[in-house]
């Protein structure tokens, strides 16, 4: 490290702590990146499908082209009694290359005045002293003692800072999925949709994933299930045999699996001069898993909030309570709906379920308007009535 004090160290150079540094970089802060691992952005686990390419470019941008493998079009569901769905929104996200993606953030992060250093693992963190935290930092060449005015934590699923600091941050079965990602050569699927298998005739509390990589000639093919789950075998079990049955000719490349939050926003995860962000709040889509977008949302809106909180002189835990508040508005509430449907979703036994994807088949081909609901008003009225009483 060039220096032993900073105003803000940000632990996990993931999308969410590259964002945020930036940003605070960007503002007029010192700030000190760290990641615990030799590469930023590898091994990858994660989907890599995220928002739009003209959200990523207007909103974190400029992002350099071999980031980007895949422009999606669409994407395609296959469902319980055979019916799918086919739903068609042109340019609607992109799939990413993380190995490249990551590194990029990082090296914009770096352009813009933050400090960026790999191999160093943030192993502890005080109490506030003196309006500073002091962080203990292994690296390869020893233990180093940085002392920042804010912390922030973006440090991974059941942040281990987080827990240092009382949050409790620890993943209940039922709101977190076990999931492993299969790196198979070759394009498996339509090469701009998403396509997932989901319900009783597949996965049904959770799906299965075939995620498009054009440029690099692979597809993503995973699996995920609740951790509360009844299955027999173990996700990776469950996700190589999925593969073999759907794609018996699927050469695998590599195989990585890993724990994914579909909780919702973490209520509390701030405490005097410390936040979290990214899949560290349980900043990820309860219903997909995917949590790219949210992340660097939350790392804005972080970045923003202690730049507030400096200029007001003031990072204790009250003010910066607003920095969940705003995430809950902004992404958090959407989150929550979302999560309910997941759960009246997989609790559906198969009839109801068949019922419910064919109301949504028929939404979706009558042109998604709400006037198709009327042909079917008995199917239509009951599941309103029983996802409102849902709880």
């Amino acid at each position: 490290m060039k220096q032993t004090q900073y105003d803000v160290l940000v632990i996990g150079a993931g999308p969410a702590g590259s964002v945020m540094a930036r940003d605070v970089a960007r503002l007029g802060h010192t700030v000190l990146l760290i990641e615990k691992r030799a590469r930023i952005g590898y091994p990858v686990r994660c989907g890599e499908a995220s928002t739009t390419l003209d959200q990523l470019e207007n909103t974190y941008g400029p992002i350099a082209p071999e980031c980007i493998e895949t422009v999606l079009n669409g994407l395609f569901v296959y469902g319980p009694g055979g019916i799918n769905l086919d739903v068609t929104r042109p340019n609607v996200g992109v799939m990413l290359n993380r190995e490249k993606f990551d590194p990029w953030l990082a090296h914009l992060a770096e352009a813009d005045g933050a400090e960026v250093v790999v191999n160093a693992r943030a192993e502890s963190v005080s109490e506030v002293e003196n309006g500073f935290r002091t962080v203990s930092i292994v690296m390869p060449t020893g233990t180093e003692k940085i002392k920042a005015k804010m912390i922030v934590a973006a440090d991974g699923i059941e942040s281990r800072i987080g827990r240092l600091l009382g949050i409790k941050c620890l993943h209940r079965p039922g709101t977190t999925c076990t999931g492993v990602d299969i790196q198979v050569e070759g394009i498996l699927t339509k090469p701009d949709y998403l396509t997932f298998w989901q319900g009783h005739d597949f996965i049904n509390d959770g799906y299965i994933w075939s995620f498009p990589k054009v440029k690099s000639n692979v597809t993503n093919f995973g699996a995920g299930f609740l951790v509360s789950s009844k299955q027999d075998s173990d996700i990776q079990t469950v996700a190589l045999e999925w593969l073999k049955k759907l794609y018996p000719e699927a050469k695998v490349k590599s195989v990585v699996g890993g724990l994914v939050p579909v909780s919702g926003n973490l209520k509390d995860c701030v405490r005097e001069r410390f936040l979290m962000i990214g899949d560290a709040a349980h900043h990820t889509n309860p219903l997909t898993g995917g949590g790219i977008a949210s992340a660097m949302r939350g790392g804005q809106i972080g970045a923003a909030i202690i730049h507030e909180g400096f200029m007001a002189g003031d990072l204790s835990e009250k003010f910066l309570r607003r920095f969940e508040t705003t995430c809950m508005k902004r992404f958090g509430n959407e989150h929550k709906k979302i999560m309910k449907f997941r759960r009246f979703l997989l609790g559906q036994n198969r009839p109801s379920q068949i019922a419910l994807y064919k109301l949504i088949k028929a939404y979706l081909e009558g042109g998604q308007r709400i006037k198709v609901f009327l042909k079917k008003p008995c199917t239509t009225v009951s599941f309103i009535l029983k996802f409102l009483r849902f709880r």
